[in-house]
């Protein structure tokens, strides 16, 4: 019986933590920006440079944190690798030729001041830093 408690009490342990671990950031805009929602697909696209146009035709500006837990949280949710792989992802990209390594920024405030000015920039960040000078993005 005990082992029984013990179960079903780690089991909801795991379950609300992983919920917790999964809004651990959001994934923000310009407030002028017309998109509202992407799918984790599209967004997986833009900041692995597959997607590089908005639907209006803009030219899309990708924005990454520095290492931190904004960034591990998004990396290992939406982009399905560790920051390591991310890192060594972008690295093949720049010295094949393919791509070129989005800007990165240190903090979430630096973040949210970049994309508050830049109406094709798209980034993250802790959801605790949301504010009304940038726009969350809904994932479908």
């Amino acid at each position: 019986m005990l082992t029984n408690r013990f179960i079903l009490l780690l089991l909801t342990t795991m379950l609300l933590s992983a919920e917790v671990f999964a809004a651990d950031f959001a994934i923000i805009v310009n407030r002028d920006n017309p998109v509202e929602t992407l799918s984790k697909a599209e967004i997986k696209k833009i900041f692995l440079g597959t997607k590089t146009f908005w639907d209006n035709g803009d030219s899309i500006d990708v924005l990454l944190q520095n290492e931190g837990e904004p960034h591990q949280s998004f990396v290992h949710d939406i982009l399905n690798k560790t920051p390591k792989q991310f890192q060594m992802y972008w690295k093949r990209e720049l010295f094949s030729g393919t791509g070129i390594p989005p800007r990165r920024s240190p903090d979430d405030q630096s973040v949210k001041t970049a994309v508050a000015a830049d109406p094709r920039m798209i980034s993250y960040i802790a959801t605790i830093h949301l504010d009304n000078s940038i726009k969350r993005i809904r994932l479908e």
